[in-house]
């Protein structure tokens, strides 16, 4: 059984406009029906990720507007470069160590969050397993995985390979 927790890191690869970033936040945001921010825009620094609370609840991740100067640190970089800042966070980075998203070139283009989710470098050679998503129903899907077989059957209907 796989559990999924808020919230989830966002990594751009490729250069996304901040009008697009913000409109991507403020989707996922709106679609989950909930007043919180699930989505971490995440950078180098493991500080300004959000901090696990005492009590376990979930912790807010980037409300819009974002900083217009923000350029994220992961433009050229790979989902080898994603996997070693998910398994380098330390324990009171408050992110799902398994459940990313990725913004590459169809995040500009159509609005699209790629959902990907780190392999088990033992069994599989790819680093992750990605599927395309709106971005308005992103966290509600990740909420909805209640297993790694659910995850597997998605991922071989609907491949999805990054466009960086």
């Amino acid at each position: 059984m796989t559990t999924t927790r808020f919230p989830f890191a966002l990594f751009a690869l490729t250069d996304v406009s901040i009008d697009t970033l913000n409109w991507l936040l403020q989707e996922a945001h709106d679609g989950q029906g909930i007043n919180s921010w699930w989505w971490y825009l995440a950078t180098l620094d493991y500080d300004a990720a959000p901090q696990r609370k005492p009590d376990g609840t979930a912790t807010s991740a980037t409300p819009v507007p974002i900083d217009p100067s923000f350029t994220s640190p992961f433009i050229g970089k790979g989902l080898e470069d994603v996997a070693r800042w998910l398994r380098g966070k330390p324990q009171n980075v408050d992110v799902d160590p398994r459940y990313f998203g990725v913004l590459d070139k169809q995040a500009e283009k159509s609005g699209k969050i790629a959902i990907c989710r780190l392999n088990d470098p033992k069994v599989e050679d790819k680093v992750a397993s990605c599927v395309l998503n709106d971005a308005n129903y992103s966290t509600l899907f990740l909420a909805g995985l209640d297993s790694d077989l659910q995850w597997d059957e998605l991922v071989y209907l609907h491949p999805y390979t990054l466009e960086l």
